[in-house]
């Protein structure tokens, strides 16, 4: 009986093991964190009428804005991208866009690089909080960590455009 009791203890405690180690690394949350933000700040839009894309300043701020989520080199790609275009569509087609969970899949580690796929679901409301479409974003994207932080050296992902509008 005891041998019993001894072995059921040892499955509980191996079990529970097993669980406690499933989870997400600290890596892992980290990167979707930073993925999410980086995201919520090119597409999300709460209100597009608080949208300013008359405003001067428009693109240059949204790049800042956009820029801290980059490493020096992966920033050296924001020319030409199309960050601001969701937002300058939103506010053009009075659309708000919500974005939901990011969900991620681990590609590659190496020691301070981190590939992940990722795919984020998109609510596309009117003015009047319909929802007009949900379709899903895609991407894939190179994380490396500078001052203790991850950064984006990378990021690719498939357009959306077409889907929202």
């Amino acid at each position: 009986m005891k041998k019993m009791q001894r072995i059921l203890s040892i499955m509980m405690a191996m079990s529970l093991l097993l669980v406690a180690c499933s989870g997400p690394s600290a890596e892992e949350k980290d990167a979707k964190q930073l993925i999410t933000d980086y995201k919520k700040a090119m597409l999300e839009v709460k209100d597009y009428r608080e949208i300013g894309i008359q405003e001067d300043s428009f693109y240059t701020d949204l790049e800042s804005k956009i820029r801290t989520f980059f490493s020096e080199e992966g920033a050296q790609v924001l020319i030409n991208r199309e960050y601001a275009m969701y937002l300058a569509y939103a506010a053009k087609h009075k659309r708000n866009v919500e974005l939901g969970e990011v969900e991620l899949t681990s590609m590659k580690e190496k020691s301070d690089v981190f590939d992940y796929e990722y795919r984020i679901p998109v609510r596309v409301k009117d003015e009047a909080g319909e929802l007009l479409g949900e379709h899903e974003y895609q991407g894939q994207v190179k994380l490396t960590k500078e001052n203790g932080r991850f950064v984006i050296e990378k990021e690719w992902s498939r357009p959306i455009k077409a889907m929202l509008w």
